[in-house]
């Protein structure tokens, strides 16, 4: 699948994103110490920067995505560019400082700015599909389920990493919503292509499930405060979840004929 990197890309940077958001909330509310969330921000760092690299392979040639910051503030693919750039200095300056103790005071402004940029980019990338010619991308449930995903994934990274109290409500809440919200996507992608939407649902249904596992198992940790493993799992879960949706979603790509 040619689109198969923008999967990876999307789901990992969102995710990234979204924990690193909730460890900072997480730090501020006392809910996890100093040294877990520096530890935490610096790990999701990683994985938004591996996120990004993963996204340089679905272009053709790398160097010509430079012209696209040419069209900063009204392309979407520009914002995304610029954005995603921003994030990772920002982030990832303030997360390193804050792991080496260095400058702790202007780590966690940098930290907090990160976090500002990060939000614009949780909400810049569905903007990108949002196109009149692909009717089953062009609907309000595209944003939506892209927004839940820093906290599905997001949430449960952030949970790995100390903010349990905050990270695994957040998660559970996320897919619960989207499950309150699967019914009225899956009657739009039906109306807007039929015979396309159908074909994925394969797709579809192993997404469900493997989102109702990583919530049994959150809720299961909650209860018994079973083994830190279980959170691992747990994240890896709601992730792969959240990568066979998104595979489902680029499938959905059409043009009228």
């Amino acid at each position: 699948m040619h689109e198969l990197p923008l999967v990876f890309f999307t789901v990992f940077t969102q995710s990234a994103v979204g924990a690193f958001i909730l460890l900072l909330i997480g730090g501020a509310l006392g809910l996890v110490d100093a040294r877990r969330q520096a530890i935490g921000l610096f790990a999701v760092m990683c994985l938004f920067g591996l996120g990004v690299i993963i996204g340089i392979f679905h272009v053709g040639q790398p160097l010509r995505a430079l012209n696209m910051l040419f069209r900063v503030g009204h392309s979407p693919m520009s914002n995304e560019i610029v954005l995603s750039a921003v994030f990772s200095a920002l982030g990832g300056l303030g997360a390193l400082g804050l792991l080496l103790n260095r400058m702790v005071g202007l780590s966690k402004v940098l930290a907090w700015l990160a976090a500002a940029v990060g939000v614009a980019f949780i909400f810049a990338i569905p903007q990108i599909y949002q196109l009149p010619t692909v009717a089953t991308w062009r609907s309000s449930y595209t944003t939506a389920m892209m927004v839940l995903t820093p906290l599905i994934g997001g949430g449960a990274l952030a949970a790995l990493f100390g903010a349990r109290r905050l990270g695994l409500p957040m998660s559970v809440l996320a897919i619960l919503v989207s499950f309150c919200l699967r019914p009225g996507y899956m009657s739009t992608l039906m109306n807007a292509e039929g015979a396309l939407t159908t074909a994925q649902d394969s797709w579809f249904t192993a997404q469900a499930v493997l989102l109702a596992v990583g919530a049994a198992g959150a809720a299961t940790f909650t209860r018994i405060k079973s083994n830190h493993a279980v959170l691992a799992v747990v994240a890896l879960v709601v992730i792969a979840a959240e990568l066979l949706g998104r595979i489902a979603f680029y499938n959905l790509w059409t043009l009228p004929m």
